[in-house]
């Protein structure tokens, strides 16, 4: 499995605090001197592979450091964001700029003894540990200054820009819903998801067979492989123009193995969704009601009744995301193109 980091929030509350000029927070640019309302939460990034995440001494990997004066120690640059959403876009983005990677909470009860205690001489995170920023640690809010009450959802990711080395990527963010109401925040069940959506032409869309292989193409882009399918290739490409499908869309990409864990489609720009029959495609009925995320053999999988639809492993945040999106759009259809490991698959009513 290799080193497999996700992130976990918790611990939610809202704080007002007077900043001057010259406290550290506002010397690594988290927060404006002045007075500021701050949503707090404790960050937990989790190895939950099976491999220790090494990261060594800052001082051999400086372009990936930045030395912080306040605490006395190296952070790594940029690891983890924050974003605060509305159902209409981001509102706030936490401007949280460094990390220091350690050994604080065990997860997996299995887990060895901890290993990198030292955020200068040997960062890194075991597997089956978790570092873990608090929630009275500097830096470790959004700001929500002037932000009104309502309901929001949380978008917290680790490794952000990839900088070290995982067995997967796809299941380094999570969502949280928060209700905030004055000074109090209180934990929801997540009210919207940001989504992950590539757009495309489907007046430009073909099958095509390019170096051997039939893919099926935006133009001079390439969107799905399908091998030796040509069948299937041809097919995709005639579901895409049928539906009038424009954006292509993911839940847990990149996966580990390059296949995408859930991956639907649009149409009008985002306003909707394929609705009615192809002729002939290979589809499953679901019920959006019945569905549900569910955690069986260590894994969370996506179910319906004791079917289970999707697998996403240790991510319970893709899971839980993906039986929201089959939710919001009243999915009855899980769609397959080229089935075995097929390249395509689609939902819809």
């Amino acid at each position: 499995m290799g080193v497999n980091l996700i992130p976990l929030v918790r611990n939610f509350s809202i704080t007002t605090r007077t900043f001057a000029a010259s406290d550290c927070a506002v010397q690594e640019q988290c927060v404006v001197a002045g007075q500021r309302k701050l949503l707090r939460f404790d960050f937990l990034s989790w190895n939950a592979g099976n491999t220790d995440l090494a990261m060594g001494a800052p001082t051999n990997n400086q372009q990936l450091y930045v030395w912080s004066p306040c605490h006395g120690h190296w952070h790594l640059r940029d690891f983890n964001t924050f974003k605060l959403y509305d159902c209409n876009g981001v509102v706030r983005t936490g401007l949280k700029q460094a990390f220091c990677l350690m050994d604080i909470q065990k997860i997996d009860g299995g887990a060895g003894p901890k290993k990198f205690t030292d955020c200068n001489s040997n960062q890194g995170v075991s597997a089956g540990w978790a570092d873990v920023y608090n929630a009275q640690l500097d830096c470790q809010w959004v700001d929500i200054t002037g932000l009104p009450d309502g309901d929001y959802t949380l978008e917290s990711w680790t490794n952000r820009n990839a900088v070290v080395k995982e067995d997967r990527y796809g299941d380094n963010l999570t969502w949280t819903g928060v209700r905030v109401t004055g000074n109090v925040v209180t934990e929801i069940p997540v009210p919207c998801y940001p989504e992950d959506c590539v757009v495309f032409n489907p007046t430009n869309v073909q099958a095509k067979k390019i170096n051997g292989t039939w893919k099926v193409v935006d133009g001079g882009h390439w969107m799905m492989d399908f091998g030796a399918k040509a069948a299937a290739a041809k097919t995709a490409a005639a579901i895409i123009k049928y539906y009038k499908m424009d954006l292509m869309c993911f839940v847990g990409r990149p996966s580990r193995d390059g296949k995408q864990l859930m991956q639907y489609f649009k149409t009008s720009g985002g306003a909707g969704v394929p609705t009615g029959p192809f002729a002939g495609e290979d589809a499953i009925p679901c019920d959006p009601n019945l569905v549900h995320a569910v955690q069986a053999g260590g894994r969370w999988k996506v179910t319906q009744g004791t079917s289970w639809m999707l697998d996403f492993g240790s991510s319970r945040a893709n899971a839980e995301k993906a039986v929201g999106l089959i939710k919001k759009y009243s999915f009855t259809q899980q769609c397959f193109v080229g089935r075995p490991n097929p390249p395509m698959t689609y939902f819809r009513r």
